[in-house]
């Protein structure tokens, strides 16, 4: 079968399409011909030298055809349509073998090439807003870069359990489509401080849970404008991965901070 695959690290001019053997199913694996594949910043960073040795492929998310289950798989038949996360990678290829915990049925309404895009988004938000933090009925969320893949997702999670949203982009155009997908308050944070726009929003009490990817350049700001029993979702380190801060000021506050960065 074919693959895209890369022998050097650099830009998109490095990508080859190669030969490679077909994969072989395990008995809790589903193989997948593959219709399209997602494009994500995990196959930007596969093309850092600390990565490539982990990851054999591009390509973390994928929708296609099942052509073959293993012998323990019932819940899945040949030629049904499916989406999938890809662990190790191996969505740019034409097929790819996939265990059945990380497989999904496709939703009504939606194509097979734009339910590529689906498991990584959906899955990750879902974690970040009921594993992570406690979304419920009533809380105050803000999201920043409200309009990247995850974010749109967490944005409309958020609203369908009762949560009010506070969206933050820098970009008007970007906070339009916040705006129509039903966020309550839609903040341009390269015209005005977030933090500041928070408090004046919630006469000064503060957000419930901040989702953020942005990393060390906005920490501070995202604690100072955190409710008490507040808590920060960090999923991203975009501006840095480090950040100066008195732990008193979270311990005053009584606020939690989580991460995750989807480690595979």
């Amino acid at each position: 079968m074919k693959v895209v695959d890369y022998d050097s690290c650099d830009g998109p001019h490095v990508l080859r399409v190669k030969e490679a053997p077909m994969p072989t199913v395990g008995d809790d694996e589903v193989m997948i011909k593959v219709a399209a594949t997602g494009l994500n910043m995990y196959d930007a960073l596969c093309h850092r030298d600390s990565l490539r040795a982990a990851k054999s492929y591009l390509g973390f998310e994928c929708s296609g055809v099942v052509v073959a289950v293993g012998s323990e798989v019932s819940n899945f038949k040949e030629g049904v349509e499916v989406c999938a996360i890809l662990r190790k990678g191996g969505g740019y290829a034409e097929f790819v073998s996939v265990h059945i915990d990380f497989v999904l049925p496709i939703p009504r309404g939606v194509s097979i090439v734009e339910a590529a895009a689906l498991p990584l988004a959906s899955c990750f938000s879902l974690y970040a807003l009921s594993i992570l933090s406690e979304a419920t009925p009533s809380k105050i969320i803000l999201i920043h870069e409200a309009a990247s893949g995850f974010d749109i997702f967490a944005l409309q999670y958020a609203k369908y359990v009762g949560c009010k949203v506070f969206a933050a982009a820098g970009m008007e155009e970007k906070l339009l489509l916040c705006k129509m997908l039903g966020a309550d308050v839609c903040i341009n944070y390269k015209k005005q401080g977030f933090p500041e726009r928070v408090k004046a929003e919630t006469g000064g009490k503060g957000v419930d849970i901040i989702v953020d990817v942005n990393g060390s350049d906005y920490f501070r700001r995202n604690v100072d404008c955190l409710a008490i029993d507040g808590s920060l979702v960090s999923l991203g380190t975009k501006s840095g991965r480090c950040a100066d801060i008195e732990i008193s000021v979270l311990g005053a506050k009584d606020i939690r901070v989580v991460g995750s960065y989807l480690s595979f």
